[in-house]
């Protein structure tokens, strides 16, 4: 496990799914984690300890060194990459793309940097993947989608094919996307919702079939 991987911002939880998938494709041992807020939490480990390190806020990442961000969400994510990218210069070439061994991404897919997908998470075909997108536990995207960058896919989610979910979108867990529907940017998907039609940019919508509740006015990036 010689190659190194750094984490910028932490969760206290999904820093915990990291280690494990990175520890599961045999990448590395040991997190050195880089803050971009002042606080005091540390990885929650209830179960099972593993070894990591943390860097308060203003310490630089090795500019030589991959780095994963730490968080989920686009509300997180992008202020980790704004911080670390005027502060710091980590720009987005600098990311790894984080895979678990068991997921299955098409050779005619394609994924920007900063990627985190998780177990058993199927992306089909002439799909592509914007930079920092989560996909997480046993998701399934079809084919000819296109998914921005800063969007979160959480569990059990099924796309199917030539769907369009615009830049800093969450799709909440079991949700299904029927064929064609777009996205707009910056909205939230309810967990089981079942999207017919197309879902505009800004709003929280959910429902079974799924129809927008409100305005989102938590994050815009």
């Amino acid at each position: 496990m010689s190659k190194k991987i750094q984490v910028l911002g932490m969760s206290e939880y999904l820093t915990c799914v990291i280690y494990d998938i990175l520890k599961d494709n045999d990448l590395t041992d040991h997190l050195d984690i880089y803050l971009n807020i002042d606080i005091i939490s540390r990885p929650k480990t209830p179960v099972m300890e593993f070894p990591y390190s943390v860097y308060e806020k203003g310490v630089s990442p090795d500019l030589d060194i991959p780095v994963v961000f730490g968080a989920s969400g686009p509300k997180n994510k992008y202020p980790i990459f704004k911080y670390f990218s005027e502060k710091h210069g980590i720009q987005p070439v600098l990311f790894e793309n984080i895979i678990h061994n068991s997921a299955y991404v098409a050779n005619s897919s394609s994924m920007a940097m900063g990627g985190f997908v998780e177990q058993k998470v199927v992306i089909s075909s002439q799909t592509a993947l914007g930079f920092g997108v989560t996909i997480k536990r046993g998701a399934l995207i079809g084919h000819h989608c296109t998914i921005g960058d800063f969007v979160d896919i959480n569990p059990g989610v099924v796309i199917s094919g030539k769907v369009s979910i615009g830049r800093g979108t969450v799709i909440g867990s079991g949700a299904i996307l029927v064929d064609g529907v777009v996205v707009g940017e910056n909205s939230f998907i309810g967990a089981g919702s079942v999207v017919t039609k197309d879902v505009p940019a800004c709003v929280i919508a959910y429902g079974n079939p799924c129809r927008v509740i409100r305005e989102n006015t938590e994050w815009k990036i």
